[in-house]
């Protein structure tokens, strides 16, 4: 996409945006603590995620770690004995225009034998695809 970097990276960086843009995964976000500078570094969010036989909703603490100007990484902060792992990566690559990639990382309780393939790649994806349109959508206003 032909937009600057900056401004995907701004996009990105506004967690408590997210529902705006991507209200079918992200239902909820509540910024918890900020750096010096006003920037999110500790969140709440609730996640939905619904494939197939598979609807969930995820409560996720989640510490928010922001490397100007090209990545943005949201992890789930451990909260007692549990070994779940929810991890986001998006980086912005810069070469004439803006490309953003996002790593999803997660190993999350869901019930034994749902058919899961396929699930990471397409929140990925749809994650992508809602960023896009969130910032082509401030550019045109």
């Amino acid at each position: 996409m032909a937009t600057p970097l900056e401004a995907c990276f701004a996009l990105l960086k506004a967690v408590d945006r997210y529902p705006e843009w991507y209200p079918d995964v992200v239902r909820d976000v509540e910024v918890l603590e900020r750096d010096a500078d006003g920037q999110p570094t500790r969140a709440r969010t609730r996640l939905h995620l619904s494939r197939g036989p598979l609807v969930h909703t995820f409560d996720l603490l989640m510490a928010i770690v922001l490397e100007r100007p090209r990545t943005v990484q949201l992890a789930k902060v451990a909260t007692g004995a549990s070994e779940q792992t929810f991890g986001v990566t998006w980086r912005l690559h810069d070469g004439g225009g803006t490309r953003i990639d996002l790593n999803l990382d997660a190993s999350l309780n869901v019930p034994r034998f749902m058919p899961l393939g396929g699930i990471g790649d397409s929140i990925a994806a749809g994650f992508v695809a809602a960023a896009s349109r969130a910032v082509a959508a401030e550019e045109r206003s």
